[in-house]
């Protein structure tokens, strides 16, 4: 309940009120500043006003989850070739250093939209990048389609070629690359758009 002596508020109202257990108008009891701040959830800041780097809302852990899911993917097994009964599989790091160096996008987007959404910590700044995040989410799942288009076109001519039999294989790197930038994209459109209000825990009989 607080200190002996200490102001305490009402839940529901937020007014303040010494030498009282109870609020007088909505006979709720009162709780310290602490527990008032824990019911009633963070306010949202003014738009000029800096959150911090770590904040999740307004669209921000959308973007930074996705960022992740990007980087954490690129070292995965995307794609495995069948050859007879042989496979090679391939992580996104194995295909950029050889045959797909375009696939250095992947990552290199994610650390971008995290450095320029970590940066844009005002509520106004992260929309004005409501546009280049989704495009840099754009450009890393297009640098995958491209990968593996890449890749098809390869198998086909070695088929044409030697005659030898070549099957690809998507693995599940390339769907956690894929849902990484659907998060960012998602989170990017969502930039600088406050979270709705939480009402109050008590419920006041009119």
């Amino acid at each position: 309940m607080g200190e002996p002596g200490a102001p305490l508020f009402c839940p529901f109202c937020g007014e303040c009120f010494e030498d009282e257990r109870t609020c007088p108008e909505h006979d709720i009891p009162l709780v310290s500043f602490d527990e008032l701040d824990r019911l009633r959830g963070r306010p949202n800041p003014a738009d000029e006003e800096e959150v911090a780097f770590y904040d999740l809302r307004f669209g921000r852990g959308l973007v930074f989850g996705g960022s992740a899911l990007m980087v954490i993917a690129f070292f995965l097994p995307v794609l495995a070739a069948h050859y007879g009964r042989d496979v090679y599989v391939a992580s996104g790091f194995d295909a950029a250093s050889t045959t797909a160096m375009n696939l250095w996008v992947l990552p290199l987007v994610a650390v971008t939209m995290v450095s320029i959404v970590g940066r844009r910590r005002t509520p106004v700044g992260m929309r004005g990048v409501r546009v280049v995040i989704p495009v840099l989410a754009v450009l890393g799942a297009t640098s995958l389609a491209y990968t593996i288009f890449r890749v098809s076109e390869g198998a086909a001519r070695i088929r044409e070629a030697y005659g030898q039999d070549v099957e690809l294989e998507l693995r599940f790197g390339i769907w956690i690359a894929v849902g990484g930038a659907l998060l960012a994209l998602v989170g990017g459109v969502r930039l600088g758009a406050m979270p709705k209000a939480k009402p109050p825990r008590y419920k006041v009989e009119s």
